[in-house]
């Protein structure tokens, strides 16, 4: 795990990856031959750019690294971790969270992914676990780029021709070259309806029903239209950068998630949770010191992340020590392209006995996309939003052979399940929200993602 404050994502770490990535595409290829819908793509940057907020008096956190963090956190690390799962196959696809979480406390001799939708009240999507047969990890620093190879459970044939020709494909040098998506002027636009469902949300903060509630609005492309092939989604992960970058498919379901959001990872018996609130989008193509102080001097967001933070710490209370909960870097500012976006880091010691179903069951589904009071604003939402959000604002993650476990909040994302190829956007509303700003940071969100998807999608788009 790293928590780091580095300037950004080095030019030499980007260089590096854009070098190989004629390689890694020819991989991918070669991985689809191979194995069609059988493969699992899931990246993710190592790095943690931004500005860290001027704690006074009035906070309990701190800025500095808790002393459970000091054996974990290195500030050289910067780099990113390409996951191939090769060869995989379903151990379990059920529309049944109990079931689901049971299944989770198996031990398996191989990391195994896993996938639930927003709500298991909303019967519409099934909780999915996939385990691999062997993997391939890329790991590339700012000057190397190195492979590992793991063989869980596969004919070692199989196992060795893959890697044979994996070792082939990188054998070849390929020039630097900047891999851009020509991207359209057209803008994407939300239907006017959100608005008044923020405004039904508000009423509610009004009459005191809850303090913070994340709407969102979710929509469906045409329900022919095909999904998105694993090359097209690392191109859009080239052009995007996005910290989490995740790919499945088969013939019935679908994920290309480029989520910036960590849930709770487990690691070494401590339990952290990252969660975002508050974004501003900046006018330069990096965010400067500049636009974190505008998004801190916005009473509204600020408030909004105080909330997030106290439901956040709370729900860690469920899994840890109570004593040993920490905030730290509170409001940190972190750069997520041209965006600047709110986070804070809660962390804990977790209680003996207690594993990833254990968590799911306890915190899901997520604060940050739900809001407080939990339960009460759950009902609000089920309540207010026209569609049901399905995979959208659910989470995916690897545990590990270990029993350790990383999870992601699936926003900036798009499916595919019976009901289509869809997509969700959303915010966090309070009773200080402005609910033109609102609308407009929503479609915000939604045009710095879907836009790269142009080529394949912009027919149902316009």
């Amino acid at each position: 795990m790293t928590i780091q404050n580095n300037n950004s994502i080095s030019n030499s770490l980007r260089q590096n990856l854009e070098k190989h990535s004629e390689n890694i595409s020819l991989l991918i290829n070669k991985l689809n031959y191979l194995f069609q819908d059988k493969i699992l793509l899931h990246f993710q940057i190592y790095n943690c750019e931004g500005y860290d907020y001027n704690i006074n008096s009035k906070f309990v956190a701190t800025n500095s690294v808790p002393k459970n963090l000091e054996n974990m956190i290195s500030s050289s690390e910067n780099y990113i971790l390409l996951r191939f799962f090769c060869n995989t196959q379903e151990l379990f696809s059920k529309n049944d969270h109990k079931e689901f979480c049971n299944e989770l406390k198996n031990k398996y001799n191989c990391p195994i992914f896993f996938m639930t939708p927003y709500s298991d009240s909303y019967d519409i999507e099934e909780s999915f676990i996939i385990k691999p047969n062997f993997e391939i990890q890329i790991n590339i620093s700012e000057t190397n780029l190195n492979i590992k190879f793991e063989n869980y459970n596969e004919n070692l044939s199989i196992f060795e021709k893959t890697k044979n020709e994996c070792n082939f494909i990188f054998s070849i040098p390929n020039k630097l070259k900047n891999k851009k998506i020509k991207k359209s002027d057209k803008k994407l636009v939300l239907n006017e309806n959100l608005k008044n469902i923020i405004s039904l949300a508000q009423n509610h903060m009004n009459q005191g029903d809850c303090y913070l509630a994340n709407i969102t609005s979710t929509n469906t492309f045409a329900k022919n239209y095909n999904f998105i092939s694993a090359n097209d989604f690392y191109e859009a992960w080239l052009s995007i950068y996005s910290r989490f970058g995740i790919f499945y498919k088969d013939s019935k379901k679908a994920l290309a998630s480029f989520s910036p959001e960590r849930f709770i990872l487990l690691k070494n018996n401590l339990i952290l949770t990252e969660p975002i609130k508050g974004t501003l989008k900046s006018d330069q193509a990096r965010p400067t010191q500049q636009d974190a102080s505008q998004i801190w001097s916005i009473k509204k967001e600020i408030y909004e992340h105080t909330l997030v933070i106290d439901l956040m710490r709370n729900d860690l209370y469920q899994v840890c020590t109570p004593e040993s909960v920490t905030v730290y870097k509170p409001f940190f500012a972190r750069i997520s392209g041209s965006f600047i976006q709110m986070q804070s880091f809660i962390i804990g010691n977790i209680q003996n006995g207690t594993n990833l179903s254990t968590c799911l069951k306890l915190m899901l589904p997520a604060g940050s996309i739900t809001g407080t009071p939990k339960k009460r604003v759950c009902e609000i939402i089920s309540n207010l939003e026209i569609n049901k959000r399905g995979y959208y604002t659910g989470i995916s993650g690897i545990m590990e052979i270990n029993g350790d476990f990383d999870t992601t909040i699936l926003i900036r994302s798009i499916y595919m399940s019976e009901r289509g190829v869809y997509y969700g956007v959303g915010a966090g509303i309070t009773s200080l929200s402005d609910i033109d700003s609102e609308f407009e940071e929503c479609e915000l969100k939604l045009n710095s993602i879907l836009p790269v998807f142009e080529s394949r999608f912009h027919d149902s788009f316009y």
